[in-house]
Order: structure tokens, then sequence, then C-alpha cells
């Protein structure tokens, strides 16, 4: 049976109590869960009250950790996974040591973001050993480490598609029905990465020749690829 506006609103607001969980998993699926009932009841963040809206403003940064060899494919994932829940992005160079990725935005977009890039990453990971063994033997001339490359950036690639298409609609609702807060949350995050980032450089990726085979296979696979975790919480 459908909620009333005011039930969901009252779970939203507990969703993102919730966010705010030192357990990083359960806040972000918490963080998720309320996002996605707001646009399923076609709300948005400005019918909160204004208490828990601010504090559903608040901006953070999320970090995460993938070692000490950044390839271009995981730049890719974070660009893509930042776009898609609506977050700027930095990576962190310490010398010595592993890059810091870091998403930022909104306390619920960038824990979901940081939550959502970690599991993309594994499953990209675990999918490309499984399809390892086949490519091999049908793209010769090609080695391992250049086919398994090749694999993640055709899944990278679908996906990236794939959170442009899901996120198409909720923006454009978004951008008309809480346009005055849409633009708030973009002024905050900027105002956040000129004091916190006063020198950035861009990266760039080096264009290669890949296995055509190889990509468009992880670009296949990846449809079967949920764009988040599972959602465990119930609260």
């Amino acid at each position: 049976m459908p909620m009333t506006k005011d039930e969901v609103l009252s779970k939203v607001k507990k969703l993102f109590e919730l966010s705010k969980s030192p357990n990083e998993n359960e806040a972000a699926l918490a963080a998720s869960k309320a996002r996605e009932l707001l646009s399923r009841y076609n709300l948005c963040m400005a019918d909160l009250p204004p208490d828990d809206m601010n504090g559903a403003l608040d901006v953070t940064e999320a970090c995460v950790e993938t070692g000490k060899l950044l390839r271009n494919w995981i730049k890719g994932l974070m660009i893509h996974v930042a776009e898609g829940f609506d977050c700027s992005h930095i990576i962190r160079r310490r010398t010595g040591s592993s890059p810091i990725l870091s998403f930022i935005g909104t306390q619920a977009d960038a824990q979901i973001a940081a939550c959502t890039f970690q599991f993309l990453h594994r499953e990209l990971n675990r999918m490309a050993d499984s399809a390892l063994p086949r490519l091999s033997r049908e793209a010769r001339g090609w080695n391992r480490g250049a086919l398994r490359f090749a694999y993640l950036e055709g899944g990278v690639t679908r996906i990236g598609e794939r959170f442009r298409e899901q996120t198409r609609e909720v923006r454009e609702v978004e951008r008309e029905t809480c346009k005055d807060l849409v633009l708030a949350k973009e002024k905050m995050i900027h105002t956040y990465m000129s004091a916190t980032f006063s020198n950035i450089r861009k990266e760039y990726g080096r264009t290669r020749t890949v296995s055509s085979l190889a990509f468009e296979k992880g670009y296949a696979d990846a449809d079967r690829v949920e764009l988040r975790p599972a959602d465990k919480v119930t609260h």
C-alpha cells in the first residue's frame, strides 16, 4: 500500500539520521534508501523540514583507496560515480603511499558514492578475473594484462552510460521542482572545493590500442551489474 507524503518524509528523516552512523556501509545504504524514497514518491529534499534539509545538505568528503597503481579505468569509474551522485571528485597523491580517491558532496551523496564506487570496483575486478581465461584463448596475440585492461575499460564505459540513463530523469525533475535547492547545493560544493583544494591539477589518461573483443565483452557484461550495493536497510 502506498505511503502518504507525511509517512514518506518521516521515513526519510529516520534514514537521514541513520546515514550519520559511524558504520560506513550502513550510512551509505541509508542515504541511498532515503534518496530512492524521495524519487519514487516524486518528492525532493525541499519537502523536508528546514532543520532536516540543512543537515542533509552538509558538504563532506568520503574517501576510498584502491592501491598504489591508479589505472585509467579506475579514474573513469570514479568520474561516472561522482556524476551519478551529484558529487565532485579529487585524487590526493601521497609520496610512498596509495592515492586517496575523494568524493565531495552532501553527506548523503558522498557516502553512497564512495560505497557504490567500492562495490563496482570489486564487481568489475571479479568479472574480469572470470572472463580472462576465455578471452586469452579467443584473443591470441594479446597478453592477459592488456585483455584485462580492455575488458575493464569496456565495463566502465557501459556503467557510465547506464548512470547517465538512470539519473537523467531524476536530474530534470530536481531542476524543475527544486531549482533553488540544486543551485545552493552546487554552490556549497564549489565553495568547499575552492577553500579545501587551492591547487588542483587535472589528470589525463593516455590513448592506447586495446582488444576490441575484450572491450566489447566487458561492455556487454556490465549490463548485468547492479549500479549500487544490495539494499539491506529496513529502518
